[in-house]
């Protein structure tokens, strides 16, 4: 399918996990039916306009919450190309600009190799703070929640390119520990 849906109610703590096509979660039961006007019909009255309400059924609010499932996730701190590989490895045309956070929200490209292929997802530049949602860092971690690895993107003219992987790699882990132990390619 694509995407999947996290399923919440009014709490951070989801009630279900909607990753694989065809699950079905009941959020909410709905009454018992009453009875329609085909049920007082008679043979003198064939059209009775009457009818009986049913019960009222449970009422939730929830809150769905939309994770891009792709294969492999391009990380890394704003402006340091990860539009460019995308757009390089697929057909994906992301909007490049030399400016921070020209990517808004998450692109998908699909790269065929050979008879193979996969769908790498790029992810909006992460900065200190993203695993509290600093600009916009939730947004954009939980889509890379389901990749199996993570292209990591980093500037080799920063003045420290090994601690802006750690940064970003810290962000990873306190937003979920398990992005910590997704494997790696690191892109200098």
């Amino acid at each position: 399918t694509g995407v999947s849906h996290k399923m919440q109610i009014g709490n951070d703590a989801g009630i279900a996990d909607l990753a694989q096509p065809g699950q079905q979660i009941v959020v909410a039961r709905g009454g018992k039916g009453g009875l329609g006007n085909a049920h007082f019909a008679s043979a003198t009255n064939q059209a009775p306009r009457i009818a009986q309400k049913g019960e009222v059924g449970e009422e939730k609010s929830v809150i769905l919450e939309l994770r891009i499932i792709a294969d492999v996730g391009i990380i890394g701190y704003p402006n340091v190309g990860k539009s460019t590989l995308l757009a390089a490895a697929s057909a994906a045309k992301p909007k490049i600009a030399s400016y921070p956070f020209t990517t808004r929200e998450p692109i998908l490209g699909a790269v065929e190799v050979g008879l193979r292929s996969f769908v790498l997802a790029e992810i909006p530049g992460l900065i200190g703070g993203a695993h509290l949602g600093r600009g916009l860092g939730h947004d954009f971690l939980r889509h890379i929640v389901r990749t199996r690895m993570l292209v990591h993107l980093i500037d080799g003219s920063s003045v420290s390119p090994i601690e802006d992987m750690a940064r970003v790699n810290s962000e990873l882990s306190l937003f979920d520990s398990a992005l910590a132990q997704k494997p790696q390619l690191v892109v200098v």
